[in-house]
């Protein structure tokens, strides 16, 4: 059998640099064919969870951190250059978000039920509270003592935060007139921490 011509076992430097250009050529072909398909999956992404994010933040906040993790980890491999990540991973990124606006609106749905259920106890008993504690103060008021442990600067002060308790229990009752039960709840609560630690000073029993 003839020897093998020394040439033909050799790379030629021509032959390694054409190849060299035509795989690059090919890879960066296959990469830029996917760019757009990425760029759209990472948009419609980011659309899809902003128009429900403040929600889900307010109702679901570890979901939506994870969720918003798994986007940003997309992001990354895009700016990176890896459209293939973003590509495979945006389905599973996808159904995360759904998932997450799902649970959001039932979060919203069970949290508006508490605020009303709790607005709806609030509005029963914080009245008779309000009435018992100014019944009580009257009467301080009319003998010309204070409450023990109090001198006279300090009872007219417990008296001047009661009556802006007062005030802001009539605008909770506004907001809860107008079915705007956490605004109420909220407000609420403050008015029944300064109507607890009142009773408590007034040595009244029915605090908490």
């Amino acid at each position: 059998m003839p020897p093998f011509p020394k040439e033909s076992l050799m790379f030629r430097p021509k032959h390694v640099t054409r190849f060299m250009v035509v795989a690059v050529a090919v890879l960066a072909a296959a990469c830029a064919s996917q760019k757009e398909p990425a760029e759209k999956a990472l948009a419609e992404l980011e659309g899809s969870l902003a128009k429900f994010g403040e929600q889900a933040e307010k109702y679901m906040p570890e979901e939506y951190a994870e969720v918003s993790a798994q986007l940003a980890g997309l992001k990354s491999s895009y700016d990176a250059g890896d459209y293939k990540a973003v590509v495979t991973g945006a389905p599973k990124a996808a159904a995360a978000v759904r998932k997450l606006q799902a649970d959001a609106i039932i979060a919203k749905a069970d949290f508006a039920k508490k605020m009303t259920e709790e607005w709806g106890e609030m509005a029963n008993a914080i009245p008779g509270q309000i009435a018992a504690v100014d019944k009580q103060i009257v009467r301080y008021t009319t003998r010309g003592g204070t409450p023990k442990g109090l001198n006279r600067d300090e009872f007219k002060e417990l008296v001047a935060s009661f009556d802006a308790a007062k005030q802001a229990w009539g605008q909770a009752g506004e907001a809860g007139n107008a079915g705007k039960y956490e605004d109420a709840v909220t407000a609420a609560r403050e008015v029944k921490q300064v109507i607890d630690s009142t009773m408590q000073a007034l040595g009244m029993s029915g605090a908490g």
